[in-house]
């Protein structure tokens, strides 16, 4: 019997500038078939707006005296979820038969028992008349797992399909990196610093500006190489004990008093050198480094990793694979293994204790 389905995935990242869509066709194990890719960017203002409200959500708590503005914006988000659904159906002249919708991430605190992602995986189904799997973090952090990263499973299977025979590094810079480490019949995963996010959050809040492009007004700062050893020992620290990252695991006080390139200098640095410490002690191996993600685009960025990393970096579009959606396919691929009910986080990635799956099911009427 051929398993092979179409699953569309949703993706809205932690840069929050919009909604990644990717149509995959796949039997949630090494039959990978990338059908298509599409973008719907936010409006200014639904961003602006979820940008504030994030800033203010720290707590469970500050959830519930927010929840009306809450169920305001998770509406609209997923009325645009819904409408970029039937562009890129419309696009590639196909239908999905499963949607994995993963949601914008609200607050991602495991240790203290959840993970919010903000998205209505009801009203979603309703619009489009199609299932929906929604909630992938919910069962591994109940079953004592972080959470995060979920997509190196489609990752070690992207490697297979690419026919890569060394060891692979996926290096997924978005608003938080992760890698995951790719061998023949083995991997393993973990979040290893602020990809974009300090960046980001820096040059919106001074200069209302979305990012630095390429990296450029990094690269025309100085870097204070006493100021970034004196806040690396403790972030290093902190993040060694963790899997899974949080936005608000970090803060930008360090960089306070700085001109603009000075910050974006050392902003750039600490996250590149927090990112390459954290895999350096993690991983011995030998292995070849593929970079996907948005902050693969930011020069000055990469500059910094190859020169702390010392390894053989490529970007993913080399593979004819666009680095900009690689998420939104891999949780095209996470519903279609939860949907089998196939394993999804494994104690080599999340922590979690035994290997398990994960998502819950919403029929259509």
């Amino acid at each position: 019997m051929d398993k092979n389905i179409i699953a569309l995935g949703l993706m809205s990242g932690t840069s929050m500038d919009g909604i990644d869509a990717s149509l995959i066709r796949s039997d949630g194990e090494k039959s990978i078939d990338i059908i298509g890719n599409l973008y719907l960017k936010y409006d200014p203002e639904l961003k602006n707006d979820l940008f504030q409200f994030i800033e203010k959500i720290n707590s469970i708590n500050d959830l519930k005296i927010n929840f009306e503005k809450y169920r305001e914006l998770e509406r609209k988000i997923t009325i645009k979820h819904s409408e970029l659904t039937s562009q890129i159906f419309k696009k590639f002249n196909i239908k999905a038969d499963i949607i994995g919708f993963h949601g914008q991430t609200i607050l991602h605190r495991p240790f203290e028992k959840y993970s919010i992602q903000m998205g209505d995986a009801n009203l979603l189904s309703k619009l489009l008349n199609l299932d929906v799997i929604y909630n992938f973090r919910k069962n591994d952090i109940e079953k004592g797992g972080e959470g995060a990263p979920l997509t190196p499973i489609y990752h070690h299977n992207l490697k297979k399909k690419l026919n890569l025979k060394n060891n692979v590094l996926f290096l997924n810079i978005g608003g938080i990196a992760n890698y995951t480490l790719s061998k023949d019949n083995y991997f393993c995963a973990k979040d290893v610093g602020p990809g974009n996010c300090l960046m980001d959050a820096y040059i919106k809040k001074t200069q209302n500006i979305e990012f630095d492009e390429n990296g450029n007004l990094a690269a025309l700062g100085k870097i204070d190489k006493s100021l970034i050893n004196n806040v690396l020992d403790h972030y290093f620290y902190n993040s060694l004990k963790k899997n899974s990252l949080d936005i608000k695991d970090f803060d930008m006080n360090f960089i306070k008093g700085l001109s603009i390139e000075d910050a974006l200098a050392n902003l750039n640095y600490f996250s590149a050198k927090l990112i390459s410490e954290n895999i350096k002690k993690d991983l011995k191996d030998n292995y070849d480094i593929i970079l996907c993600g948005g902050g693969r685009k930011n020069k000055t960025l990469v500059s910094n990793l190859k020169k702390f990393l010392n390894k053989e970096f490529y970007n993913i579009d080399k593979f004819e694979i666009d680095g900009d959606f690689v998420e939104s396919q891999a949780f095209a691929y996470l519903s279609i293994r939860s949907l089998y009910k196939m394993d999804i986080s494994f104690p080599e990635t999340t922590n979690v204790k035994n290997a398990i799956t994960g998502g819950e099911l919403i029929k259509s009427a």
